[in-house]
């Protein structure tokens, strides 16, 4: 029994009154934290449904977010790949009409160059070239002035030929003015006639390029060296060091672009390399864009009829 007294009076409680109270609050008190807990537990499970909800939106929507940028990527690589064709193709036709037009400072239609002004000589030139056979002493001369030989000592294959090929870099079909030699960088490139050297600067994708000139309006174009020998008006002689072999410019590898030239007009550069004593007569009907009865005229009457001491001590 216990007996608490005060100014009221005092009052007796037993042991287990007492218990049965703390005991009653106590429940009272479990009750209310689990009512708060259960309550706050069903607040925190929605708000964790919610947030599993807007997660597996984000991922959708970053996964979709993924595939339209590896969309928009694709179609960017096309794009960029189309133009830079274009402008491959584009640079390409704009080197052979800027190369035109530096040389003879007019736009000529390379179509009729090549079948319309052919056929329109040929008859003549066929006629012409029966009474073409040469002295030594002409051949000689001829052989120094006209793009005779190879340009290269050692190569390793002719890698394209001269006319129409798929191009290896826009992967177009383009004519194709020269002959192209595969060899190792550094490979030395001969002048394969007297000139001069009216060009030798960096030319779009023909890279470091080279342009000598030679005489009866002949020339010879180099491209993608690695280095020049020569400079800008240097006077050349046939079989004299030009330049090395590179890969510079537009190329897949190293080789020499070379290509043979009369007037505006390109040459098969196969041909002429392969001139001799015995084969010059072949090569001037084949390439019947020349006027070979003229040059041999102009030939004897400027060098051989007016001065042939000369030239038979200089022989």
């Amino acid at each position: 029994m216990i007996t608490i007294s005060d100014i009221h009076g005092s009052r007796q409680y037993t042991v287990h009154q007492l218990i049965r109270r703390l005991a009653l609050w106590l429940a009272v008190i479990i009750v209310v934290v689990f009512a708060i807990g259960a309550i706050l537990l069903k607040i925190l499970t929605s708000k964790v449904d919610e947030l599993d909800a807007l997660t597996k939106n984000l991922k959708q929507t970053q996964l979709s977010l993924v595939e339209e940028n590896n969309r928009l990527q694709m179609t960017k690589k096309m794009l960029l790949q189309n133009i830079l064709d274009k402008s491959n193709e584009l640079e390409s036709m704009n080197e052979q009409l800027s190369e035109i037009e530096r040389i003879v400072g007019l736009k000529p239609d390379i179509g009729d160059a090549f079948d319309e002004r052919a056929e329109a000589v040929k008859q003549k030139t066929l006629h012409n070239l029966q009474a073409a056979k040469l002295t030594i002493a002409e051949l000689a001369l001829l052989n120094r002035s006209v793009p005779t030989g190879m340009p290269l000592k050692r190569y390793k294959r002719i890698s394209d030929g001269f006319g129409y090929r798929i191009h290896p870099v826009t992967h177009r079909r383009t004519f194709h003015f020269g002959l192209d030699f595969a060899a190792d960088t550094g490979t030395p490139v001969y002048a394969t006639a007297d000139g001069v050297v009216s060009y030798a600067r960096t030319n779009g994708g023909y890279g470091k390029y080279m342009l000598v000139l030679h005489p009866f309006g002949f020339s010879t174009a180099y491209g993608h060296l690695s280095r020049y020998a020569v400079k800008e008006g240097t006077y050349v002689y046939k079989g004299d060091l030009i330049g090395y072999v590179g890969n510079s410019g537009r190329s897949t590898g190293p080789h020499l672009h070379y290509e043979v030239r009369y007037l505006h007009k390109w040459l098969n550069p196969a041909s002429f390399i392969h001139w001799s004593e015995k084969t010059y007569r072949k090569v001037m009907r084949k390439e019947r864009l020349v006027d070979w009865k003229k040059l041999i005229e102009q030939l004897h009457e400027r060098y051989i009829a007016s001065n042939p001491g000369e030239f038979t001590a200089q022989k």
